[in-house]
């Protein structure tokens, strides 16, 4: 049970990698920034006060933020997962998170699980993405789409997913066993 939480852990840290050092920068700068933005006069003009708590509230909302991400990119990691050993490599897998970096990171991750990451980085590659790309495509291109109900949906509340396949009973070159695999709702299969 400990080594399973462990695991967990050591994945969820690795899928939002980036998002979590985007964590800690932005919490050292709201450390060094709000209280310089607390301590601003405001006995006088209401604009400055509705500066100081825009800026309170904008520095305090960043870390926040960047973890709804980095727990939305779990759950993108595990759903990608299941379909690379459901259906095996398939660029149609990675198609939908071509664009971010957090979601190439979470699919490489999961690939490199089952042994496909060559595969997957190389798809990233062909298609011209490399590690420096980290800004997503549509910023570029269609700046509003930051402001959609499907951009903040898509982006910091992923529903959670869970997983159709219980890995701790599958053969993969992490999970040596020879147990069959058991899907919700379905026979079970052997590997």
């Amino acid at each position: 049970m400990f080594d399973s939480n462990l695991y967990k852990l050591k994945v969820y840290m690795l899928t939002g990698r980036l998002l979590h050092v985007i964590t800690i920068v932005e919490l050292l700068i709201a450390f060094l920034f709000v209280p310089l933005i607390y301590n601003i006069d405001t006995s006088q003009d209401l604009f400055q006060t509705g500066l100081r708590y825009f800026g309170i509230a904008f520095f305090t909302s960043l870390p926040i933020l960047s973890q709804l991400d980095a727990r939305s990119r779990y759950q993108n990691y595990k759903q990608i997962k299941d379909q690379f050993y459901i259906y095996g490599f398939d660029k149609r897998i990675l198609n939908p998170v071509l664009k971010s970096r957090c979601q190439r990171d979470a699919a490489v991750i999961s690939a490199d699980e089952l042994g496909l990451k060559k595969e997957c980085v190389d798809y990233y590659k062909k298609n011209g993405y490399r590690w420096y790309h980290i800004i997503p495509d549509f910023v570029f291109t269609h700046p509003h789409f930051l402001l959609s109900k499907y951009f903040w949906k898509t982006t910091f509340f992923v529903p959670k997913y869970d997983a159709k396949v219980d890995y701790s009973s599958v053969q993969t070159p992490y999970h040596n066993t020879q147990s069959p695999i058991t899907l919700p709702n379905a026979e079970t299969t052997s590997c």
